[in-house]
């Protein structure tokens, strides 16, 4: 259910939560650096623009979160100390962005994956803030998803504080392929000096983290190309 957008937004405050994340491919931030913004999945489709695909896509659709945009209350990478399965850019919204009127605000309980089709919006949904409140610490940070509903316009760049790279320190040797390098150098074909993210980006620097040796071990080289390239 649609909450309150400025009972949400005192309520994170009360949580000190300051940023919202939205983490994706290079290939899908792309799209959004040309757009000026972040767009539900729904809207780069219907919009005639690329994104990468994800194994999900078929079940948004039928779960009717095709045309949300996905934000985490978390730095994912950060908290679980290893690459965020969405992808190695990294969005940081201020979180007066959800002080907007014309922005549906509902937070799942879980994501979505993992809903039946069965499911009654209480069993998916917070349905207030009052209710976020009660039980914000029975849910894990992950399964708490801030969705933006029915979106089908750029959610502007003006809220952004930053973006983060991830640099996964892997070469693709068969074409010599700098996967980090690759991932810059595409961010600075469509980030001109006049853009509005203009100088707000940043390479990722983690200690502790097991991302790099994932990347190297763990993900395959066609997911790295699917992610990066």
């Amino acid at each position: 259910m649609r909450l309150n957008n400025n009972e949400l937004y005192e309520f994170f405050i009360e949580k000190n939560i300051l940023v919202l994340y939205h983490a994706n491919t290079v290939s899908t931030s792309v799209t959004y650096f040309q757009q000026n913004g972040l767009l539900s999945r729904g809207a780069v489709e219907n919009l005639g623009l690329n994104q990468t695909p994800q194994s999900s896509d078929e079940a948004d659709k039928i779960l009717d979160v095709w045309n949300d945009v996905f934000l985490d209350s978390t730095d994912l990478h950060a908290f679980f100390s290893r690459q965020n399965h969405y992808g190695p850019i990294l969005f940081e919204f201020d979180v007066n962005l959800i002080q907007d009127e014309n922005y549906e605000i509902w937070i799942t309980k879980d994501n979505p994956i993992y809903w039946d089709s069965n499911f009654t919006d209480h069993q998916k949904y917070f349905l207030s803030v009052q209710e976020l409140r009660e039980t914000w610490d029975n849910y894990a940070r992950q399964k708490k998803m801030i969705t933006i509903r029915n979106n089908s316009t750029p959610i502007l760049f003006d809220k952004v504080r930053r973006v983060i790279v991830d640099d996964p320190r892997v070469i693709i040797t068969n074409g010599d392929i700098h996967l980090h390098n690759e991932a810059v150098n595409k961010i600075k074909s469509v980030v001109g000096d006049k853009h509005t993210l203009k100088g707000k980006f940043t390479t990722r620097i983690c200690s502790n983290c097991w991302c790099r040796e994932n990347y190297l071990n763990e993900v395959h080289v066609s997911d790295l190309k699917k992610i990066f390239l």
